[in-house]
């Protein structure tokens, strides 16, 4: 049977002149359904329409600048409260399934990127980087070759409000995320609702966006919140474009003026938002309702403001971070290669919202270079066949076809394969695209279940199951994908064991080995690494740091030199080679490789830490404790607070150097050596009982420490034979 196109803003043309027939009993399924998504005129037996009507009632209301229909004056008052219940209670359920998914979220650490983005970013300490985050690229604070023109000042500023109001624990920042995924889904239903005036329709695509699998990377990992900052700003800044046709006087004043303001928040949020002017331009002069008795210069305002913001938004990032297009990670790459490439991606992309199996944090990139290739036609074909069904729908319904071009517009910036970073094909990206995905199949949904109206209660039983049944599979994979991203070594693990050949993360897996001194492991992790990516300068620098702490000097020496003659701005090498030199009785050359690293990461908390260490040392406390203050002023961190504490120790300033320790212990509670330490320095000021308890704490997490261990046997010594001190504590 062929079902009927449903155009959303068609009329209902059935009549109410006559008394409904008698309707067979229904299944219970079925009825709740019809209850939630009946059209209006059936909730109170009135000749209101659903598609096309003007209702102001329940969140239509929020719609803004709807006349009244005409309605049957009996039960009015009962048919609004029954609507308004179910609007709220559509609302609630979109909230509830935006967020089940991804409460085991909350219980994540901090993976990836997240550790330079907001543990040790130092833009996050206090509020004295603002200017900074405003007026410079993302990864400014890291220095040496880290400054791309990436813009994003609204996730920086975002991190900056989490950690001072809410504490640096993860688990702030993933809730952040997951209540930024919760309004996306519900203003895109309100953006829905009023672009297609069809509450069905905007309910199937809001449900559809939050329980589809591709979006669990940038609700799963804190770094990813552009996307969903962007997505939130974006459709908010539609969504107030698509009332001003509704509202006159001081309200489209206000309208126009809360649109320039999100549009303001989406280009802070991530570049791609540059797309919402054109959208907005060709939705104005092609599917706007009133088009063809609005003036070309009504029409012009609505959108013009958004132009007049983008340019100035281009004019001051150009000023102070550069053009929109990141330098090329592909400079070798040819224009045959980069439109073949293009193909492959658009494919995959788009395979990957059909069957998001698979899901993978860092995929390796291929670069076609022939029209024969499987994924160039593969991707060839996928757009072909977009084409063909955006010309097909513009006569008929043609908001379908403009979802389909809100999804290739916003997919078009991450084709290019040359602008984007390593991992050219992101899961991420896709998170505002699918958002034209979700109008085209809610719209197709909706169709099929309005086909079905002449159908039995089983069939459309059917169809309801079959559709709750695909959306627990769906929440099911999100939960199972989400635990991926609980900490690092278990992220690194599930990404390899799909991209085996990522050698970017073979490196981090190794980097992590290397901080638990588990150097067996990190030796494989950059064996393997080396075989897929030979030379690579980060990969260079980790081999330095497995053969400095095995004492392989000179294999140490070489592989730093290579990884600074490869990439002479990266600090990380001068650090390691500035501990070969120190470790080797080279003092000088020491000291210069860590003014060297300071002065390529001014902000570099491990550069001034490691200086410091090397003053003290040196015995030169003086300016050891300055290098320990600059380290704490750019990152609190326990070796920035020990360091401290041992400067004020030597110097006799024990008050000091006890409010230091005490600070690394409020840092990190679970930190033994915060508690041994302040039981050594307890010890030697005669505080034998705070000494004790601080000793002991420590032990049980580090019960073969020597020094402890030697301090906690005198204590006890000393209280068997009733020497132990009831000394105030150190003024």
């Amino acid at each position: 049977m062929a079902f009927k196109i449903f155009a959303p803003r068609q009329e209902n043309q059935k009549q109410c002149d006559s008394a409904p027939e008698p309707q067979p009993k229904r299944r219970l399924i079925t009825s709740v359904v019809d209850l939630f998504f009946m059209p209006y005129e059936e909730v109170d037996g009135s000749c209101h329409r659903e598609h096309g009507s003007k209702s102001d009632s329940g969140v239509s209301h929020l719609l803004g600048g709807r006349a009244q229909a005409d309605s049957h004056p009996a039960n009015l008052s009962g048919s609004r409260h029954l609507i308004l219940w179910t609007d709220g209670l559509l609302l609630a359920f979109l909230a509830a399934i935006a967020a089940f998914p991804y409460l085991n979220t909350l219980r994540n650490l901090f993976v990836y990127d997240d550790t330079f983005q907001v543990v040790n970013n130092p833009y996050l300490q206090n509020f004295h980087h603002l200017k900074e985050i405003f007026t410079t690229p993302v990864w400014s604070f890291l220095g040496g070759d880290y400054s791309h023109n990436y813009y994003r000042p609204l996730m920086s500023f975002g991190y900056l409000l989490c950690q001072q109001f809410l504490g640096p624990m993860p688990l702030a920042f993933h809730l952040v995320n997951l209540v930024l995924n919760l309004l996306v889904v519900l203003v895109l239903f309100l953006v829905t609702w009023r672009m297609f005036n069809d509450r069905t329709l905007a309910f199937v695509a809001a449900g559809l966006f939050a329980v589809h699998p591709i979006h669990s990377e940038p609700v799963a990992w804190i770094a990813a919140i552009t996307d969903i900052e962007l997505a939130l700003f974006y459709l908010l800044t539609f969504w107030f474009f698509l009332g001003l046709s509704k509202v006159r006087g001081r309200r489209l004043i206000l309208g126009e003026l809360s649109m320039v303001v999100s549009f303001a928040l989406a280009l802070l949020a991530k570049e791609p938002a540059v797309t919402l002017v054109v959208l907005a331009t060709l939705y104005e002069h092609s599917c706007r309702e009133d088009r063809k008795e609005t003036s070309v210069q009504v029409k012009l305002s609505r959108y013009g403001p958004l132009w007049l913001l983008l340019l100035v938004y281009l004019i001051v990032r150009t000023h102070f971070v550069g053009g929109l297009v990141n330098r090329s990670q592909f400079p070798d790459m040819g224009p045959d290669a980069v439109i073949f490439s293009a193909l492959a991606l658009a494919g995959q992309y788009v395979w990957k919202l059909f069957w998001p199996a698979k899901l993978c944090a860092f995929y390796v990139f291929h670069m076609s270079t022939s029209p024969s290739d499987p994924q160039v036609i593969g991707g060839a074909v996928a757009l072909m066949v977009l084409a063909f069904l955006f010309v097909f729908f513009w006569n008929r319904v043609r908001l379908v076809s403009f979802g389909l071009l809100f999804f290739f517009l916003n997919l078009a910036p991450v084709l290019n394969a040359p602008w984007m970073a390593a991992n050219v094909f992101t899961e991420r990206y896709l998170y505002l695209p699918s958002v034209g995905f979700c109008w085209v199949l809610g719209w197709a949904g909706t169709t099929l279940w309005r086909a079905t109206t002449s159908h039995s209660a089983w069939w459309r039983g059917i169809v309801v199951v079959s559709a709750l049944a695909i959306a627990a599979l769906c929440t099911l994979r999100i939960i199972q994908r989400n635990r991926d991203w609980h900490d690092d070594e278990t992220f690194y693990k599930a990404t390899l064991a799909l991209q085996p050949d990522a050698y970017i993360i073979h490196n981090n897996l190794a980097t992590l080995y290397l901080d638990r001194d588990d150097l067996k492991n990190a030796e494989q992790e950059l064996r393997e690494a080396d075989k897929i990516a030979p030379d690579y300068p980060l990969i260079l620098n980790n081999f330095g740091l497995l053969n400095l702490k095995l004492k392989r000097y000179d294999d140490a020496l070489g592989y730093l030199i290579r990884s600074i003659m490869k990439n002479p701005n990266e600090p990380q090498p001068h650090l390691y080679l500035a501990l070969v030199y120190d470790q080797t009785g080279k003092a000088d050359y020491a000291e210069k490789e860590y003014r060297t690293a300071i002065n390529l990461s001014p902000l570099s908390q491990r550069a001034h830490a490691g200086l410091g260490e090397f003053y003290f040392d040196q015995g030169r406390l003086l300016e050891a404790e300055g290098q320990f203050q600059e380290s704490l002023r750019a990152a609190r961190t326990l070796r920035g607070y020990w360091g401290l504490g041992l400067v004020y120790w030597r110097e006799g300033r024990y008050a000091e150097a006890e409010h230091a320790f005490q600070e690394a212990e409020a840092l990190v509670p679970s930190s033994a050596r915060a508690h041994i330490m302040l039981g050594l320095l307890y010890t030697e000021t005669k505080r034998n009982r705070e000494a004790l308890r601080e000793l002991q704490t420590g032990l049980k997490s580090e019960p073969r420490n020597p020094q402890a261990l030697e301090a906690l046997r005198k204590l006890q010594s000393q209280d068997s034979s009733g020497g132990a001190s009831n000394a105030s504590p150190v003024r």
